[in-house]
């Protein structure tokens, strides 16, 4: 099944043959644990080190010992096979070593079975991959014998993927993320950052702090390359999860018992914003004398609404009445700048509008508004030299 996207990924057989023979420190003792020949152990070997240009063993008769690169390969081999270990006790299987579900070690399954999930269409996925339709369903079948379940149902013109689909299909998205970073850290050790950068940008970030972090990591590192996505917290976070980000910056939120790590970086208040030539612009005012006015608010049920709520409560008052309902920056400035409605916001979002005077911050308090901004990243997640680089850059960027 051969397409361009798992082609150039390392074979899962060879990373597995890779950890056996550095924990066994020789052919025919690696080969006895993987009942295999001392022949097909030593040609995965070769053939892993043909795949990435690197010596991952010196040969010795005394056994072969590690070299700088293959212990560079090591580790992420580990983590990969990490992720898929997890996936019997999910299976309710009995708990054996990833290193026996053979029916895993295959990149172009994984990733047909991640597409299918996707795409939920065999036809699609088998041209998304530049293959036959029964290529597909082959991949399938195979996951399906190896998992002992049926992972997608017939529906319509297409598939669904089943509830175990859903629940393996974290761990599967993440081992092939992770193999796509072996190229990565290998020329890291070369002394060259390279690859792609995945960042997760909510909407307070996107005006600066992330932009002047993108551009000096693209200035010391040209090979590297970013990629931003944009989205709800809630999908950024379970991209994050899944290994499809790097990391996602912004607003934190407290979530006990989630694997992912947060970073808090700088401290901010919401604001009341207006246009420039606002007639409340020029005096200050207490909360209370604002009952009359009309509001551009965030999303009911968001973090941010939650603390405007909060913060009138405080005072005795009742929340105040949306009269629009908005998290897109240029809808608000546009509404701001033709109308006499106030908003309440994250003055990161409007910098540059607030630096030029076409909006201005009214001079209230909006007690019980602070919140945390920084990185959050997956727990225990090995990143890339490039994504080291841009978690420095986004630090750098928030400095006052």
């Amino acid at each position: 099944m051969p397409d361009s996207e798992s082609t150039l990924l390392p074979n899962l057989l060879h990373l597995r043959t890779l950890v056996r023979v550095a924990d066994n420190r020789t052919l025919t003792k690696a080969a006895k644990k993987m009942l295999r020949s001392t022949s097909v152990v030593h040609d995965g070997i070769d053939e892993l080190e043909r795949q990435l240009g690197v010596s991952l063993f010196e040969r010795a008769p005394g056994g072969w010992k590690i070299t700088a690169q293959g212990s560079c390969v090591l580790s992420r081999a580990r983590r990969i096979l990490a992720e898929l270990a997890v996936l019997p006790a999910m299976l309710g299987q009995p708990p054996v070593t990833v290193h026996e579900q053979l029916y895993l070690l295959n990149a172009r399954r994984l990733i047909a079975f991640i597409k299918l999930c996707q795409m939920k269409n065999m036809g699609r996925v088998a041209k998304s991959m530049a293959v036959t339709q029964p290529a597909i369903s082959s991949a399938i079948k195979a996951m399906e014998a190896g998992t002992n379940t049926q992972l997608f149902e017939r529906h319509g013109r297409g598939v669904r993927p089943t509830e175990i689909a859903l629940a393996i299909l974290p761990a599967i998205r993440r081992t092939v993320n992770e193999l796509t970073h072996i190229a990565r850290d290998l020329a890291a050790l070369a002394g060259e950052v390279e690859g792609k950068v995945r960042i997760g940008a909510l909407p307070l970030s996107r005006t600066r702090i992330v932009p002047q972090a993108i551009a000096c990591v693209i200035q010391a590192h040209p090979n590297v390359q970013v990629d931003t996505f944009e989205g709800s917290f809630e999908q950024l976070e379970t991209d994050l999860r899944n290994g499809d980000l790097d990391l996602v910056f912004g607003a934190l939120r407290a979530d006990e018992g989630s694997p992912l790590v947060t970073e808090a970086l700088f401290d901010e208040s919401l604001v009341i914003i207006a246009r420039g030539n606002h007639p409340m612009r020029l005096a200050p005012h207490e909360l209370h004398t604002l009952t009359d006015a009309q509001w551009v608010l965030p999303r009911s049920q968001s973090p941010a609404r939650d603390m405007i709520v909060k913060a009138f409560a405080s005072h005795g008052m009742q929340p105040p009445i949306a009269k629009v309902e908005s998290g897109d920056m240029a809808i608000i400035r546009g509404l701001l700048a033709c109308t006499d409605l106030l908003a309440i916001v994250s003055s990161h979002q409007f910098e540059k509008d607030l630096a030029s005077g076409e909006l201005v911050v009214l001079d209230v308090t909006l007690p019980q508004t602070p919140r945390a901004i920084g990185i959050m990243t997956r727990k225990g997640a090995m990143h890339p030299p490039a994504v080291v680089a841009m978690i420095q850059a986004l630090k750098e960027a928030s400095l006052p």
